[in-house]
């Protein structure tokens, strides 16, 4: 929530880890704001709704609270809203600034860019290879949907190599004749069933190591188009339709989950555009502000569906926790996060104090979580499977922690 990258340097490094070899990556960063039809910022109405909500709420949220609580504003932390416990201390230094600016949304907003290109710079780096490393980064402008398309402010645009000087490519986003000089605004400076899929090519063939290996190990695995089918003809009988339905995930945000094929994307493409919960490992980061946030857009007397869990790959010769990825010789890690964190508990880092000045609190969450299980899980047939396992138990505890069903009918 906020647009900010939570998944910290643990994120960064397993995302990095995934490029080709001497390939490149491509950051798009930034929060977001709306502008209703009356020009309004903060404000959107969004689809199946008759009264404008705010976008976006997770900044405004954090905005209003540190107004309302003064300029000692003080916050009790919550481990099940770990991420809008970071946006008020952050606004609390900066909103009695932006009160006073000639618009306080507007001002928000730009803060809020701020916030989040300091914990882009300070997650990302060149390490990856002899590959160029771009940043683009903005904020996301939600227009009247209904009217007009949505449109991006550009405020960065960077690239970076190792051993090279970094390249700024901003002149390139603008055009004087037409753009606002930012520097001149007051805010700038911030079986039978089996043989069938694997016949569709929905699964591997049933001789192969992989196909063994996730029967074996995760037992009623379903291929994504099948499941999907199956899901949306049972909940067509509850009344649940594209139309009065709004859809969130909490999953890992590792690109290999993000296949055409995958459930997550086939069930966009069925109930619409989806709310991401999910950080590093797939549990709810968002906490209770984004649950709260979230439902506040479902449609009048609707519905919400939510897809969770964390992932884990299977290679061709059926090793579970290894995936080979596009444009790498070698197999990698997935869910690199949860692995990570296990052997991070094995090594006894767990134990140990972390580094104030590191940014990294997803992962030093994930590592908490995993540590009490690690010696059930390393005397099991399959450690990784096993760790799969536990990793879905911790993402649902922490989605029950959050969810409510206070949005509506």
């Amino acid at each position: 929530i906020g647009g900010s990258p939570f998944v910290g340097e643990t994120g960064f490094a397993a995302f990095s880890s995934h490029v080709a070899d001497n390939g490149n990556i491509i950051v798009v960063f930034g929060p977001h704001v709306g502008i209703s039809e009356e020009g309004k910022i903060g404000e959107y109405l969004r689809g199946g709704q008759f009264g404008n909500s705010s976008a976006c709420g997770a900044v405004i949220g954090a905005y209003n609270a540190c107004v309302a609580a003064g300029e000692d504003a003080k916050f009790d932390s919550d481990v099940y809203d770990m991420q809008m416990d970071e946006i008020k201390q952050v606004f609390a230094e900066h909103a009695n600034e932006i009160s006073e600016t000639e618009n306080p949304m507007a001002a928000c907003a730009y803060q809020a860019f701020e916030m989040v290109k300091e914990r882009i710079r300070k997650i990302v780096n060149t390490k990856f290879g002899s590959g160029k490393l771009v940043l683009i980064g903005g904020i996301q402008i939600n227009m009247p949907q209904a009217s007009m398309d949505d449109h991006f402010l550009p405020l960065m645009f960077e690239v970076q190599q190792a051993g090279a000087p970094t390249e700024d490519l901003m002149s390139h986003f603008k055009d004087v004749s037409t753009q606002q000089d930012l520097e001149d605004s007051p805010w700038a400076e911030t079986t039978a069933q089996r043989e069938v899929f694997s016949f569709m090519t929905w699964s591997p063939p049933a001789t192969s190591p992989v196909y063994q290996a996730m029967h074996n190990y995760f037992p009623g695995a379903l291929p994504s188009q099948g499941l999907h089918e199956r899901k949306r003809a049972i909940l067509k009988r509850y009344g649940l339709t594209a139309e009065n339905t709004i859809m969130a995930t909490s999953l890992c945000p590792d690109e290999i989950n993000h296949d055409p094929s995958d459930l997550p994307v086939i069930m966009q493409n069925h109930w619409g555009d989806v709310f991401p919960m999910g950080g590093i490992s797939g549990a709810p980061f968002v906490g209770k502000t984004g649950f709260k946030a979230f439902s506040s857009h479902v449609p009048d007397d609707g519905n919400i569906i939510i897809l969770f869990g964390p992932h884990v790959a299977i290679s061709e010769d059926g090793e579970v926790g290894a995936c080979l990825r596009p444009g790498q010789k070698g197999n990698s890690s997935a869910c690199g996060a949860v692995i990570g964190a296990y052997n991070a508990a094995l090594s006894g880092l767990a134990e140990k104090e972390a580094d104030p000045s590191a940014y990294d609190k997803q992962m030093d969450w994930i590592v908490s979580q995993i540590a009490p299980h690690v010696d059930e899980i390393k005397n099991t047939e399959n450690p990784m499977a096993a760790l799969s396992h536990q990793s879905f138990q911790m993402v649902k505890d922490q989605l029950f922690g959050i969810v409510n069903n206070d949005f509506g009918s």
